[in-house]
């Protein structure tokens, strides 16, 4: 599930992306690299990478991610309501630092964004999260993503059976010829 919304959200960011940053503006390699510290940006480059972080929508994902721990967390317990209990409240008292933990992963990936495009590039694509068709991409983009990822599991295992089908039809075909020619075929 957690990886599901984390591939979902990436998928959305470089669709986003790609859509509208230019890639001749671009000087960076195509190559992923570690994010540089956040010294590294201007102030301003990280403001607005973080805005696209969350006009994107990608924020959901790093929602979901705590509330799923807790529960994994809350099952362990599960077995002795006294430990349940006690667990609960002590996640309860942990929520404002759950929050921090959220609020350092949007920089994570805030730094991750700006070391690939520019503020320029940045601002640009948070202007169109702004735009009415910008909101709606991120409202429908969670059923949009889910179904890119259902229709690209299905092509794989069609794509994978079409190319067996193929390279033993094809290697049928050069035994046929090889025998047809005299030559001794390969091994099976």
């Amino acid at each position: 599930m957690i990886r599901t919304h984390l591939v979902a959200s990436t998928l959305a960011l470089a669709l986003a992306v790609g859509g509208l940053a230019t890639t001749g503006a671009r000087a960076q390699s195509d190559q992923p690299a570690a994010a540089p510290a956040a010294s590294q940006f201007d102030a301003s480059h990280l403001a607005v990478a973080r805005e696209v972080v969350a006009s994107s929508g990608m924020t959901r994902s790093f929602e979901a991610v705590i509330p799923q721990m807790q529960e994994g967390l809350l099952r362990q317990y599960g077995r002795n309501p006294a430990l349940l209990d006690d667990a609960s409240e002590v996640l309860e008292e942990l929520r404002p630092e759950m929050q921090l933990q959220r609020r350092a992963m949007v920089s994570r990936a805030a730094r991750v964004i700006a070391a690939r495009l520019t503020e320029e590039e940045l601002t640009a694509i948070a202007a169109f999260f702004a735009t009415p068709a910008g909101e709606r991409w991120v409202e429908t983009q969670p059923v949009v993503l889910e179904g890119l990822i259902s229709e690209m599991q299905a092509w794989s295992q069609e794509l994978n059976e079409y190319l067996q089908i193929r390279v033993q039809a094809k290697m049928v075909e050069r035994r046929e010829s090889r025998a047809a020619q005299g030559e001794t075929p390969p091994p099976q």
